[in-house]
């Protein structure tokens, strides 16, 4: 057991705040407190590497401590393509398999530390923690619904597959902001990867988001990224008037 990750006192795991999914859920946060001692009891802290996979079996399930985790769809579609569907951060719920249909890679990003309760454990933790049977489908159904969105989000060109994974990466308590944008550590192979865009293709992409303004690289697994700058309301309302008074004088022509 790590320092800092023990139970007593500990600023590590007795401090991870719970999912947003199980704070809307009143009689499951009322009891957010039992769960992680159950956790704490049964699980295992575990620390994975970089691009260290996750081996999770379908029934087994983990709380992010610390880092983040890639969970991706691997390619089984039409067109082979990889699909990001969640970027884990602490404090998030996570398992390998929603269903015997749908299963994910996961991935860590950085070093990553992570409770995890295996299978040789699941009854001791399932009798100590009773709602498990109400938590367990609330979290499949949040990855469904994950996944469910990401196959929406990456229909369309490979610049706004790219957009998105840098946009999620972004977002992710291992950015940091800064001046020129959130800094992010991740090199071009890794984005266009959890992208599934081929190298040409996102070679062009990479360039265009550069030119917009939105991408800065500094040397092979560092970059900045700020979103792309929105035309105001006003302005777009001023244009759509302007446009349209020009379409009535065509039309009196």
């Amino acid at each position: 057991m790590m320092a800092g990750i023990g139970f007593a006192g500990s600023s590590g795991i007795m401090d991870v705040p719970a999912p947003s999914w199980i704070e809307g859920d009143e009689p499951l946060f009322s009891q957010w407190g039992q769960f992680l001692i159950a956790m704490i009891k049964h699980g295992t802290v575990e620390t994975f590497r970089r691009t260290e996979a996750i081996s999770m079996a379908s029934s087994e399930f983990g709380l992010l401590i610390e880092g983040g985790v890639f969970a991706t769809d691997e390619p089984k579609r039409v067109d082979g393509r990889r699909v990001l569907v969640q970027f884990f951060q602490r404090g998030d719920l996570f398992a390998a398999a929603v269903s015997s249909n749908l299963q994910f890679q996961l991935t860590p990003h950085c070093r990553t530390i992570c409770l995890i309760v295996r299978e040789r454990a699941l009854d001791a933790f399932k009798n100590e923690f009773l709602s498990w049977a109400r938590l367990r489908p609330l979290l499949n159904d949040g990855l469904a619904q994950a996944y469910s969105q990401a196959l929406i989000e990456t229909v369309g060109r490979d610049q706004d597959r790219i957009r998105r994974v840098l946009a999620m990466l972004a977002k992710h308590p291992t950015s940091t902001d800064t001046k020129l944008g959130s800094e992010i550590e991740a090199g071009k192979q890794l984005i266009r990867d959890l992208a599934g865009v081929q190298k040409r293709s996102a070679t062009r992409a990479f360039q265009a988001l550069v030119e917009a303004g939105c991408v800065e690289f500094h040397g092979y697994k560092r970059l900045f990224y700020k979103e792309p700058q929105r035309e105001p309301q006003t302005v777009r309302h001023k244009h759509q008037q302007t446009g349209a008074v020009c379409q009535r004088s065509q039309q009196r022509r």
